[in-house]
């Protein structure tokens, strides 16, 4: 038996079942001989990684972590990108608007001649193969991500393929966490919630020892999710904590979101920056800016359906909310004022938060009259610019409510019982399910 020393690590389930998946279609192989902790080789160097092999690895730590040691044949590789960008890039007015520059090589060039590793490539392909639409997806936020970093980082041609890279595998911390929790269906508890925001952390574990990603690629992506104004996660990190590789990778994240689900990323980004500030830095909003009056997107979006019945719902029943927030001030005020620290700062964060989304809510007039009325008096004005901006809105604001109730469960669930509760009984008074 051959032996070798080390610290030994477990191989994460849900990890080996999506490298499993991958083998039914490719070949996964080891690259090296992989032993156990306690010195065992478990599979030579060639070796088929597959769901025979299943249990082998599950049954022992092993001396070093599996993505390192594995290949998948045929696998994702950078010549691909490169299609898949231009193909990207012809279809969203903002990535055209984003990614033009007078002097780079071309962005789609620039990611099909990536240098990326072979653990690298096998990670992406590993990720790309468990949805169907996962590497547009990393593509798209590799493209902006590479964009951004050319405007806020000029001349660092380091810093650009980090985060050429860093966007390229940014959610591979999904492979890692039960499949269930990511179903767009599922709803989730907050005890399944922790679950998803760990999908940064996970990824840093990952990539800031592997060869061909390090530490610059693995920080961007831990904070891929956080904001400026301490409203993300996973550790809701502040201004100067959140480095700029961090936050340019973010707004990446963000921008191609908004592209995948909006007729208008463009605009709606512009709208969502000016509603609820502080969240990106100044560089980056003016280039938004820049970009927003430069795009052609708005006119390209004018013959879109303006979905007016669902949006008259929504605006009611964000007034109705906060209507039931200034009726609960008084026993909001109370609690901040005997809390603990951890409970009045988290008290003081919904607060700013809900305040945030009142402020952008009276903006549009929907508060100074009935939201129906003021929607079909919008309607009847037959501007198209108009209503995609008051329905972004109310989109916006409606999804920033769900967001805070998340956030706010989830923060609690480091509390103590009683303070728990206190979140609790907050959150049902504004959803108007108990007594006032």
């Amino acid at each position: 038996m051959e032996t070798r020393t080390g610290t030994p690590g477990n191989v994460n389930p849900h990890y080996l079942d999506h490298v499993v998946a991958v083998s039914a279609t490719h070949t996964v192989e080891a690259t090296e001989d992989v032993y156990a902790g306690n010195g065992m080789k478990l599979l030579a160097r060639g070796a088929r990684v597959d769901a025979q092999m299943r249990e082998r690895l599950l049954q022992h730590k092993l001396h070093k972590p599996l993505e390192d040691c594995v290949q998948v044949v045929g696998g994702v590789i950078p010549a691909r990108f490169g299609p898949i960008a231009e193909a990207l890039i012809e279809r969203y007015p903002l990535l055209r608007t984003l990614c033009a520059h007078e002097r780079a090589q071309p962005v789609a060039v620039t990611l099909s001649t990536l240098s990326m590793s072979v653990p690298m490539q096998s990670l992406l392909t590993v990720y790309a193969s468990y949805k169907e639409d996962r590497l547009q997806h990393t593509v798209g936020v590799a493209l902006l991500a590479l964009a951004l970093a050319r405007k806020l980082l000029p001349g660092d041609a380091e810093a650009h393929r980090a985060l050429a890279l860093a966007g390229l595998v940014h959610d591979i911390g999904e492979l890692y966490i039960e499949p269930e929790y990511l179903r767009a269906d599922t709803a989730l508890r907050p005890e399944q919630w922790r679950h998803i925001v760990t999908h940064p952390l996970v990824a840093h574990r990952v990539l800031r020892d592997m060869v061909g990603a390090g530490q610059v690629v693995a920080e961007a992506v831990l904070y891929h999710h956080e904001r400026l104004d301490g409203f993300g996660y996973p550790y809701g990190v502040r201004q100067r904590e959140l480095p700029l590789h961090g936050q340019i990778l973010a707004v990446a994240e963000w921008l191609t979101a908004l592209m995948e689900s909006d007729p208008t990323p463009l605009s709606h980004a512009r709208l969502a920056a000016a509603l609820m500030p502080g969240e990106f830095n100044r560089s980056v909003l003016e280039i938004l800016s820049t970009a927003a009056r430069t795009s052609d997107e708005v006119v390209s979006a004018m013959g879109v359906p303006l979905p007016l019945d669902q949006a008259i719902p929504r605006a009611q029943r964000i007034a109705d909310t906060l209507l039931r927030f200034e009726q609960t001030r008084p026993w909001i005020d109370e609690h901040i004022a005997r809390a603990a620290p951890a409970l009045k700062n988290l008290l003081e964060i919904g607060v700013d938060r809900m305040q945030r989304i009142r402020t952008a809510f009276s903006s549009t007039g929907l508060d100074a009259a009935d939201p129906e009325i003021m929607l079909r008096e919008l309607a009847a004005l037959q501007d198209a610019q108009i209503h995609i901006e008051v329905v972004t809105v109310v989109r916006e604001l409606g999804w920033r409510l769900r967001e805070l109730e998340r956030e706010q469960l989830l923060r609690a669930s480091a509390l103590t019982t009683e303070d728990q509760v206190v979140i609790t009984e907050l959150i049902a008074r504004l959803k108007g399910s108990t007594l006032q």
